[in-house]
């Protein structure tokens, strides 16, 4: 059936990209219902008018006959959901706390890069020579 392929990348598209995880799962599956109960509601509701037969079997041929195929494009949308928000799980970029040796803690910044704390790094001669001669090849 049509309608399970379009609700399994409903749900997938959902699953992926709603936040919090969960809501991603339960709208695809809320829309499934929610499409699925409407016409077969309507086609309730037609049934008792004259000339609508075609319009019937054409919904009872995509959406299906019965409660029971309800199932499988409601499924489809939950297994969608289910599984883009599991992989969406993985994919998800972490955080990383990164600690020195002396356990101060370092903060990412816009860049990419780490931000030096306080005290990280000690100020020795060496340091102090290399910057004399970078001032002197510079001019400055």
């Amino acid at each position: 059936m049509i309608t399970m392929a379009a609700f399994a990348i409903i749900g997938a598209a959902l699953g992926a990209f709603v936040r919090p995880r969960w809501l991603g799962v339960l709208l695809p599956v809320l829309i499934a219902v929610t499409i699925e109960g409407g016409v077969y509601w309507a086609i309730g509701i037609m049934d008792h008018q004259p000339n609508r037969e075609v319009l019937i079997l054409r919904l009872q041929a995509v959406f299906g006959d019965d409660l029971i195929s309800m199932v499988g494009p409601i499924a489809a949308a939950a297994i969608g959901g289910v599984v883009a928000a599991v992989l969406g799980f993985f994919t998800d970029p972490k955080t990383v706390d990164v600690y020195s040796a002396e356990n101060i803690k370092r903060r990412v910044g816009k860049d990419g890069r780490y931000a030096r704390a306080e005290g990280m790094v000690q100020d020795r001669a060496i340091h102090a020579k290399a910057e004399s001669r970078i001032d002197q090849i510079l001019g400055l």
